[in-house]
Parts: C-alpha cells; structure tokens; sequence
C-alpha cells in the first residue's frame, strides 16, 4: 500500500478525499502500461530491485511532472513483484569464504598479493560457477540487490484499480473510527464480510438496524499501543468490503497532520477489489481448533460460522463455530485479540441477551489473573486458552449447553 508522502488528498471542509485515478483515462492507462511493460523486461534480463526501481525513476518519475502519482503507480507495482536471492551460496556463507582468503590489493604488485577479480575466479572454480556470480552473490541479500523473479500486476486498468485502493488503505492508516453501512446486505456476503473482520483481529460492534447493518471498527490511532501493526490489519480489510455487491457506506474520522478529517466512501465510486469472494483465512487458532476437533471422531458436525443472532438491537453475535447434532446445537465465538473494556461489553451484552448454548473460548491474556471468576454466571460457559484451544473441553461444554 501507499506510504504517507506518496497519497494524494483533496481538503474541503474538514473532510478528505483521495485523488483517485480515473479509470478511462488514456493517458494513465498508458503510463500504468509502459510500467508494466519496463517491470516484465526487467524479469526477463533477471534485474535485480534496485536496478529496477533506478530505471522507473529515470524513464518514468523524470519524464512527468506528477512525481507523486507516478511514484505511487512503481510502488504498487513493485509490491506486487516477487523477488529472490540468487548466490551460489547463502551470501552470509559466501562472504566468509571469499574474506577467509586473506586481503587483497587493488592491483596486482610485486609482492604478488591477489586483487578482488582473483579471488572470484578462484571462488569461482571451487563453487563451479562464473566470477560474474560470486561478486553479484557477494551481497545478494540486501534488499535492493534481490532478483525479480515475477511481476503480478500484468493489466494497466488492474493497475489503476489497485492504485486507488491504496490510496484508501494509506489513508486508513490515520484512522480513529471507521463506520460501516450495509443497507439490504445479503446474508452470505456480510457474514463473508463478518469473517474478514474477524480473521483480521479488528475491535468491532455489529448492530442491526431495520434493514441496514452497522460495524463499527475502531481505528489504528484509537489505540494506544500496537497501532501500526493494528493499521495494516485496518487496511488489508478494506478490500473485502469491495466484494460486496450491493450498496455500501464508509466514514472513517482520521487525523491527517495533526487535524480532524472525514473520509467519506460509498459503493457508487466504483472501486475493485483484488481479492476473490471465495470464503476467509482462518486464524491460527481456529485451524489448530478444527483440526483437533475433528480428530475426536464425536458424533457433532463441526461447521464453520453460522446464523446471525442479534442482541437486543444493541449488537450482533457472529459465531466462528457452529455444532450440530441432531436436533441439537451449540455455538462457539472466538475472542483471542479484544481490548478488556470490549471483552467487558460483550459479556455484558451475552449475560442480558446471548443464547444459553454459546461458548466463548478467551484468551488468558484477556481474562487476567481472576480468569473466569471476573466473568460472573458466563464463566461457566468460558474456555480459556494461551495458543491452542482444548478441542476436548469444548466438547464436554458443548454436550451440556446444546439446546
């Protein structure tokens, strides 16, 4: 995604709103295209990073006058690469070898000491490889000098939309509060869009509203430890809310150098998404947790999510996990990455309104010293866990809540 000094804003009134590229435009179609076209020569020559990154600069940023723009289309693409050491040898390894050869001149004396082009031929023949990659191996893992082996980006109007998108996330990035809209969503897609909440351990409240449904995240800068990586998790979400087909709402309260801004978006911009609406990541947790589950070998069918329960119009209960056996079923939400004071609102909410047949499993870290004694009558439908959830415990649970 784009860095600070790479997004470009327009001001109004207290609001915000990125500059995005208009995806019609000829002229930035064919820029996005000669960059695409420069990045996939630089693949077939084996370019290392940073000599691909000197050549856009020169042919590319040096030849306009919206520096920041085309800087930003290079910094897309670039992201979008894949890169790779090559050395005949680790470059940590290759680098003891060729310094245990002692020093060498910068030229060849009468006291007949070896030059630097020497000693890689030599390297060279013991390594069975030419002196050419012995000196570019020397330092091949620094970051400028890793090979590119790939470039994923391949169409300029794909381009163009990932740029927009990044203009959002950078911005994302500054976030205090988002607010979510989902006027008339589709069930499958805001519980597709539930589980990417979930899965990118963001704080949020979901609420029913007659048709419409809220989620309320909170934003990196609410935070006051741990925002930057809380920021990238903020803003590689956003993509997901693109999948949706029907209309959505965005506003963000950001602070954008030191003030106040409104950052306004709706489904009418048009922007795309890279990502396929094909289900969700699962969290470590949640795997191990299916994993063990399921080895059991019980009679209950483990399912992953399940059914929308609201809470008295004050929230809405998204399981990770739904249990059936027969007639009966169980629920199991996941809380691994909460605040305390959001994990206190929820048990608050469940005590009032939740379903007798729910679980929670908690993280220690949450739960504190007291454990489940600070959670009251819920405690005894807690299970607490540090990385791996007792697939057995819940079991037992499960048999005794299930309705």
């Amino acid at each position: 995604m784009l860095t600070g000094n790479l997004i470009r804003v327009r001001l109004e009134s207290g609001h915000i709103g990125p500059s995005f590229i208009a995806t019609d435009s000829r002229r930035y179609l064919e820029r996005a295209q000669l960059i695409i076209d420069m990045t996939n020569k630089a693949v077939e020559s084996g370019a290392t990073r940073g000599e691909l990154f000197r050549h856009l600069e020169e042919e590319v940023v040096g030849c306009g006058v919206d520096h920041r723009l085309s800087r930003g289309l290079v910094k897309v693409v670039m992201d979008r690469c894949l890169f790779d050491v090559k050395s005949p040898l680790e470059p940590q390894q290759l680098r003891a070898r060729l310094f245990s050869m002692g020093p060498v001149a910068r030229r060849t004396g009468p006291d007949a000491r070896p030059d630097a082009a020497m000693c890689f031929r030599e390297l060279a023949r013991e390594l069975g490889c030419e002196p050419t990659d012995v000196e570019r191996g020397l330092f091949a893992d620094l970051k400028e000098n890793q090979v590119i082996l790939q470039s994923l980006v391949q169409e300029p109007l794909d381009l163009i939309h990932r740029y927009n998108v990044s203009l959002v996330q950078g911005l994302l990035l500054h976030a205090t509060a988002v607010e979510i809209r989902l006027p008339r969503a589709a069930p499958g897609e805001a519980r597709l869009l539930f589980r990417h909440v979930k899965f990118r351990q963001l704080m949020h409240r979901i609420r029913l509203e007659g048709d419409t449904c809220r989620i309320i995240l909170d934003g990196p800068l609410s935070l006051v430890r741990l925002s930057t990586r809380y920021g990238m998790q903020l803003a590689q979400f956003f993509p997901a809310l693109l999948l949706q087909s029907g209309e959505w709402e965005m506003e963000a309260s950001l602070r954008w150098k030191r003030r106040k801004r409104i950052l306004l978006l709706s489904s009418q911009l048009g922007l795309k998404s890279h990502l396929e609406p094909r289900g969700v990541w699962m969290s470590r947790e949640e795997e191990w947790f299916q994993e063990r589950f399921r080895a059991l070998s019980s009679e209950w069918v483990l399912e992953r999510g399940g059914d929308l329960a609201d809470l008295a119009g004050e929230a809405v209960l998204v399981p990770d996990f739904t249990f059936r056996k027969g007639n009966r079923v169980a629920y199991l939400e996941v809380v691994g990455h909460w605040r305390r004071g959001y994990l206190a609102r929820r048990v608050e909410l469940l005590k009032k309104h939740g379903a007798p047949n729910l679980l929670l499993a908690v993280s220690r870290n949450l739960l504190g010293d007291k454990g489940r004694a600070r959670l009251g009558p819920l405690g005894d439908r807690v299970i607490p866990f540090a990385k791996i959830i007792p697939a057995r415990e819940v079991l037992k649970l499960v048999e005794r809540v299930a309705l």
